[in-house]
């Protein structure tokens, strides 16, 4: 026995005759993506990118402070060449031009990097002279080409992954200044804890068949884009309970700085001070190469523990990416594992986004964050396989970019 309903049968009609409609609907997400990936590929094909190699001196006398102000001119430098437009985006694919600060050991020797636009080298280099005039700088050839595409193959073998923040991004990561304690009877050398010397310190131990490459990149963005301001703002009023209206009469007349623990002042505070410089849209990653017979996983904790130098219990930390890391579980894991790490090798090549073409997997960082990851040695003594300055390069010019 059937029952028929008017209402099915109309639906049922309707289906029939517009159906077809919820194709295109479906589809469009996949559309648009496709897009928007070919248009970009065309565009950033026409971009043409240097690789500076970065010589440090071989004594560093400038405070932490100096990297942070070349990071506020990088800023600057990039940021003038205009954010992207829906138009733009859309129609000619653009993307917001990036730069990478790079540390790799490669055959015994550690180099650090930048790699930047073309046309912006002359302002890179004037930016860094006018902070550490006895540093080097030489355009080269990207280390990247001198290791085949086909890694891993036969004869090598590579581990990779991103770093993520385990926080909100607006919580800040240790900086500098929670390094060292200014104090009057101090000498420089005994105040100033560098830590990027961990990293460089566990380079050195690499042998001439290992590699270690490390990559930042980054990119400029303001408050109206990556909205850090308004969520900085939003979680402030939640650690101080602003938005938490007291039942007590004699509680409301408490003010809310008092209703905070010193250490939770502190951390309101870290959060105030980060969201209020200038930030970039980062994505951190790290490459482990070793020939097959002395390839070993563990030497990836070389970087991981510099990254773990900037953590902190109560406001951010660094940890490893499970969606990009090239450990792979369960079925298929050779093929699998093979796959990702060409696909890592070949993002950290093209520096690019963690998940490219999908755009998500980068966070913010301002430039005190930056400058206390990325920048030179106090002393390279310590250090035989890095590279060191012997002489004045060049020197600053008069004009140079400012944040205003």
């Amino acid at each position: 026995m059937y029952i028929y309903s008017p209402t099915l049968i109309s639906i049922w009609y309707i289906l029939v005759a517009w159906g077809w409609i919820l194709f295109p609907l479906i589809l469009l997400p996949f559309v648009l993506k496709t897009w928007l990936w070919w248009r970009r590929e065309i565009w950033e094909s026409k971009q043409r990118y240097t690789v500076l190699k970065i010589t440090p001196p071989p004594l560093s006398e400038q405070p932490f402070k100096s990297m942070d102000q070349i990071m506020s001119n990088f800023w600057s430098i990039y940021s003038s060449l205009g954010f992207v437009k829906i138009k733009n985006k859309w129609l000619s694919g653009r993307k917001m031009y990036h730069m990478s600060f790079e540390i790799c050991s490669i055959d015994n020797k550690i180099n650090m990097y930048i790699r930047c636009l073309e046309t912006h080298k002359d302002t890179i280099e004037s930016s860094i002279y006018s902070q550490f005039p006895e540093a080097e700088i030489q355009e080269v050839r990207d280390y990247i080409e001198e290791m085949p595409f086909e890694t891993p193959n036969k004869n090598w073998n590579m581990y990779g992954f991103d770093e993520k923040l385990m926080k909100n991004d607006v919580y800040p990561i240790k900086t500098y200044s929670n390094f060292f304690e200014e104090k009057a009877d101090q000498n420089r050398e005994e105040k100033r804890i560098d830590p990027i010397s961990v990293l460089f310190e566990g380079l050195n131990k690499l042998s001439s068949d290992e590699q270690i490459w490390m990559q930042i990149r980054v990119e400029p963005t303001t408050s109206s884009e990556s909205d850090y301001e308004s969520r900085g703002k939003q979680l402030i009023d939640k650690l101080s309970y602003r938005n938490n209206k007291s039942k007590d009469k004699n509680e409301s007349f408490v003010p809310v700085e008092m209703k905070l623990t010193p250490r939770e002042r502190e951390i309101v505070k870290a959060i105030e001070d980060k969201i209020g410089k200038l930030m970039f849209k980062v994505n951190i990653r790290c490459l482990y190469f070793g020939k097959r017979d002395i390839f070993q996983r563990g030497r990836r904790t070389l970087a991981e523990q510099y990254f773990s130098g900037f953590n902190t219990k109560d406001l951010n930390a660094m940890k490893k990416w499970s969606k990009t890391k090239t450990r792979i579980y369960n079925f298929f894991t050779e093929r699998r594992l093979f796959v990702r790490q060409r696909n890592m090798l070949r993002r950290y090549a093209l520096r690019e986004v963690p998940l490219y073409p999908r755009t998500y997997g980068t966070f913010v960082l301002n430039t005190e964050e930056l400058a206390t990851m990325f920048h030179f040695p106090v002393t390279t003594k310590a250090f035989s396989s890095l590279s060191v300055s012997n002489s004045k390069k060049g020197s600053a010019p008069t004009e140079l970019p400012t944040n205003n």
